[in-house]
């Protein structure tokens, strides 16, 4: 049997049904042998760098193996990206790479290539996937491929990458004497797991103003129906982060949603007031904390459950006290956690002895509506625009249940995680934690070839669409079922207010009068062979979308958005996270704060540089 041919039939029987990239002399192999195999569908991306997108969009939505290859060189290095987005977020994809033959490799000699496109992909790779090997011996392919499979799905999942020399990819070799891979001993991580949740309920025993703060580690791999309990059980309000927002429909009476430095005002005073912040699946990045993180839920106790040491251990000394570290899968505890909650007698969801949250409840619904919404009211009928989140509602309504929603960057991203109302079912996607601009469309097109997946969204802006405009070929070539909504207000807006914010408006690079390129996305798109729908008018908004829904295959919405609106509510550095723009009057502040609040000055002299 071809080393190929085996490579492709061990993806087929894990249940890969797609693989992207783009051929090139040292993957032929590869593609051949994946065009003849009748389980498994090779998919020709535009650019390397959406394959691996492709592969992060199909793995996010089946929770199955992406799987990009390419040719050696530029092939593989243009897989970087993708593999970034999906390390950071922990998306289990195989990077499969071509490479020169084994006697065209450099090895340890002083020179900086002997074979042609010759790149030593290992050393480039090596820091963001969790597992790279480069196979020498044919004989090893089986090992190689079931290691790289285990360490994929095995604790955080994430990528890792095979790199294949081409002379061992046309190899003959026998299945029945290959080699396998023993998985070494499972570290118990449950192990130990009652003891820290005796000592949870302690903590929850003695709070008034509980929190539990969810995070994206819940989506990779998603709990179900075990969360929602555990969720219904525990009575607490839940704090979202951007990459938790699909974990509950937004009419969840006790969904608080998203909190951060871009982030509604809600969420951040429900935090800021805790008195107890219960973190599954979060990291806590500097997005969420702020950058002063002694001001973080600095009322609060903070109990991180985490897969990962490090993550637990990272903040010591930095300003941010965690006062329960509980390294564990989230798999193994929220089961526990909802079968001791279910059958143990005691109180329950409700306090310790003596203690009431009522008044918590009662103060987080006066903040829903005390608080300002900081959203601009629609725009006139003759503006040329709409309003970014006077679409995000409307689009709201006409997003049918179960929809995949993939989002890029930016302020299409913040107005979105902000304003969709998210309903029971749907998933909303983003690369999270690298955050490339030109992530949503190629992510989506992989999404879209996972078979019976009947619609898929892509909400992206048009700096983004810009680095994957080629890919618009692939949704047509495929007609694939992608509406592609581009929020285009003609420039990079997070950006200029970025500029606004600290370099006194002096735009460099950030629209067309400051440096950047934009066609008309329209016209490019029609040329294309896509049907383009345009939305310019508020009064055209519910028609337009009706449209794009209606219309069967990919279709492209040009969403004309203000090229002057902001993305507020947001943290300026050196403010905690109750202290947001557009400012508000320290004396609101302090008449809506539980915590006593953090004075501008004392912020601005006391900072502590984000992690």
């Amino acid at each position: 049997m071809k080393l190929s041919d085996y490579v492709i039939d061990f993806l087929a029987r894990q249940g890969v049904t797609h693989v992207f990239g783009m051929s090139g002399g040292a993957a032929v192999h590869l593609f051949d042998s994946a065009d003849r195999h009748p389980g498994v569908q090779p998919v020709c991306s535009q650019h390397e760098q959406s394959a691996a997108l492709s592969a992060d969009g199909y793995a996010r939505v089946t929770g199955r193996m992406g799987v990009a290859i390419t040719t050696s060189g530029p092939g593989a290095t243009n897989l970087l990206t993708g593999t970034c987005c999906s390390y950071f977020d922990s998306v289990p994809t195989l990077m499969i790479t071509g490479q020169v033959a084994t006697h065209r490799l450099k090895g340890d000699r002083a020179i900086r290539q002997m074979g042609f496109q010759e790149t030593d992909v290992l050393s480039i790779f090596g820091t963001v996937t969790k597992h790279a090997a480069q196979l020498r011996d044919p004989r090893q392919i089986r090992r190689h491929l079931e290691e790289a499979w285990y360490w994929a799905f095995e604790g955080r999942p994430g990528s890792v990458l095979i790199d294949l020399p081409d002379d061992l990819q046309r190899a003959e070799i026998d299945p029945a004497t290959l080699e396998g891979f023993t998985p070494p001993p499972a570290v118990p991580t449950a192990a130990g797991l009652a003891a820290d949740l005796d000592a949870l309920e302690l903590l929850i025993g003695a709070a008034r103003r509980p929190v539990l703060v969810l995070g994206g580690g819940l989506n990779t791999p998603r709990l179900g129906d075990a969360l929602e309990a555990l969720i219904d059980r525990l009575g607490f309000p839940v704090a979202l982060t951007w990459a938790a927002l699909d974990l509950m429909p937004a009419d969840h009476p006790l969904r608080v949603g998203p909190f951060g430095v871009y982030a509604p005002r809600l969420g951040n005073y429900v935090v800021q007031n805790a008195d107890l912040l219960v973190c599954l699946g979060t990291r806590l990045s500097q997005n969420v904390t702020g950058g002063l993180l002694a001001t973080f839920a600095r009322g609060a106790r903070i109990v991180m459950v985490d897969v990962a040491r490090g993550e637990l251990d990272k903040f010591d000394g930095r300003g941010i006290v965690i006062h329960q570290k509980i390294q564990a899968r989230l798999e193994d505890l929220v089961p526990a956690w909802l079968e001791r909650r279910t059958s143990t007698p005691g109180p329950g969801p409700g306090p310790g002895p003596g203690l009431d949250r009522s008044d918590w409840h009662r103060r987080i619904a006066h903040w829903r509506t005390a608080l300002p919404n900081d959203r601009p009211p629609p725009a006139g009928p003759d503006a040329g625009h709409v309003d970014a989140y006077d679409f995000v509602d409307r689009l709201s309504a006409v997003l049918p249940e179960g929809e995949p929603i993939f989002v890029d960057t930016g302020g299409n991203l913040t107005w979105t995680c902000n304003g969709l109302r998210v309903k029971r079912g749907q998933r909303l996607m983003s690369a999270w934690n690298n955050t490339p601009m030109g992530y949503a469309l190629p992510a989506a097109i992989g999404a879209a070839f996972v078979p019976g997946m009947a619609q898929v969204t892509c909400i992206i802006g048009d700096g983004g669409l810009m680095i994957c405009l080629s890919e618009l070929a692939t949704l047509v070539r495929h007609r694939l079922p992608v509406k592609v909504l581009v929020f285009n207000n003609h420039g990079h807006g997070i950006q200029k207010q970025t500029l606004e914010t600290w370099l006194n408006g002096h735009y460099v690079g950030v629209d067309g009068p400051s440096g950047l390129a934009f066609p008309p996305i329209g016209l490019v798109a029609r040329a294309i062979g896509l049907t383009v729908i345009d939305i310019a008018a508020t009064g055209a908004i519910d028609a337009g979308l009706r449209e794009v829904y209606a219309t069967p295959g990919p279709v492209l919405c040009n969403v004309e958005i203000d090229p002057a609106q902001k993305l507020y509510p947001v943290v300026k550095f050196g403010s905690p996270l109750e202290d947001q723009l557009p400012v508000l009057d320290p004396d609101v502040i302090a008449r809506e704060m539980i915590v006593p609040p953090v004075s501008r000055s004392t912020a601005a002299a006391t900072g502590t540089p984000g992690v």
